[in-house]
């Protein structure tokens, strides 16, 4: 007895390394597969935007808490299930039965993983996730802003703005001063102008990204297409302005979403909103705790799944874990919309799939330690049974 102690604390280290291990790597395959979907869109700014590394980097960075928000339960349920299903197969949980060790002892090492990932869960969903939404929306302005610059952009033709072709022919950077500009604007098919004009300035205003030209001494060449009418008129000054956020190709990115923002603006939101908009954004609210606490659920069901007596291969886990995972999330989605169809109460629907999952790992934790129930039923193996009845 005198060493049990010794023991447990010896096991817990060694179980606690192999769970952070296969963890850490879980977390960063699922999050990069998940990157891998704007994959796409980062080629695409840097092949035909030129823009820079250190960019593209920031903008990985600052799109991952989102996935995050995914990942991290699902690469400790990936973890949890993998580690113990290796013992179970190597008959090591046997080794600890056959010893008298009450199998519950597995819950200390996993119980401090799970409360570790739920706090970083909650912390990337209460904040980190609207700091990096701001950071990658702030990114994404400093391309945009970037890609229309004039200062390095003289004696070439400028199409950064789609629909528009803009030429300057000298850029004086000591006033910022401009002169020698075409402006040629197809954006509207049914009215092309081009403007010329000897001289004039940029101004970029990057909170609403309005963009204006104040040009001097110059020309506006007009065609209408419904008159099939040209119009030519002189200036002596001119603005020219257009606001890019209906232009740019990323002006879905750069729209604050709800799940993004942090609790205290989810509170001022609530308090004007009114309606199903309201609604919604009390579940955003919510779920950014219910989301988190599902890492504390899944221990419960993760660890006598994991050590189940017989080996089903070395890809098992990968696969109870996906099962689970989807599982959670179709249920996330259907009380949702439940709730929203009865107007149920925001704060019951998204804490119902972990209540839930909660008590399913109860009740297969009150039967860790029986042999029968080790295995845990499953009912895929039991319908694949059936149909291999069937065909004989």
């Amino acid at each position: 007895m005198s060493l049990l102690p010794f023991f447990n604390k010896r096991f817990y280290l060694y179980l606690l390394k192999e769970l952070l291990s296969l963890f850490i790597l879980s977390l960063g395959v699922f999050t990069f597969i998940l990157v891998l979907s704007r994959i796409g869109k980062i080629a695409d700014l840097v092949i035909n935007k030129g823009v820079d590394v250190k960019d593209i980097v920031l903008l990985i960075i600052y799109s991952s808490p989102p996935y995050l928000t995914f990942t991290l339960p699902m690469a400790f349920l990936l973890a949890t299930i993998g580690v113990l299903g290796r013992l179970s197969s190597e008959n090591e949980i046997l080794a600890l039965k056959a010893n008298g060790i009450n199998l519950r002892c597995l819950f200390a090492p996993i119980a401090l993983l799970g409360a570790a990932v739920f706090f970083i869960s909650l912390f990337n969903t209460t904040l980190l996730l609207s700091k990096s939404g701001d950071a990658f929306r702030s990114t994404l302005l400093n391309i945009a802003k970037k890609g229309i610059s004039i200062e390095d952009k003289e004696g070439i033709f400028n199409d950064s703005i789609p629909g528009v072709v803009i030429y300057i022919d000298k850029v004086n950077t000591d006033t910022r001063t401009l002169s020698g500009i075409v402006i040629s604007d197809d954006r509207d098919e049914a009215v092309r102008q081009t403007i010329t004009a000897q001289s004039g300035a940029v101004n970029l205003d990057v909170s609403s990204l309005d963009i204006a030209f104040l040009l001097k001494n110059g020309s506006v060449h007009r065609w209408e297409r419904q008159n099939d009418a040209y119009r030519s008129l002189s200036f002596t000054n001119y603005i020219f302005s257009m606001n890019l956020m209906n232009v740019l190709p990323h002006n879905r990115e750069l729209r604050r979403k709800a799940y993004e923002m942090s609790t205290v603006e989810l509170r001022e939101a609530l308090s004007k909103a009114k309606g199903p908009n309201r609604y919604d954004l009390a579940v955003e609210f919510y779920k950014k705790f219910s989301i988190p606490f599902a890492s504390i659920a899944f221990i419960l069901l993760a660890v006598p799944l994991g050590i189940r007596h017989k080996t089903e291969g070395k890809f098992s886990g990968v696969v109870y874990s996906l099962v689970i995972f989807i599982s959670y999330y179709v249920m996330v989605a259907l009380t949702e919309n439940v709730g929203r169809v009865y107007m149920l109460s925001p704060f019951l629907i998204t804490f119902t799939p972990d209540i839930l999952f909660s008590l399913a790992g109860i009740y297969a934790v009150k039967r860790l330690n029986h042999e029968e129930q080790a295995r845990m039923p499953n009912l895929w193996q039991y319908i694949s049974g059936l149909q291999i009845a069937k065909t004989k």
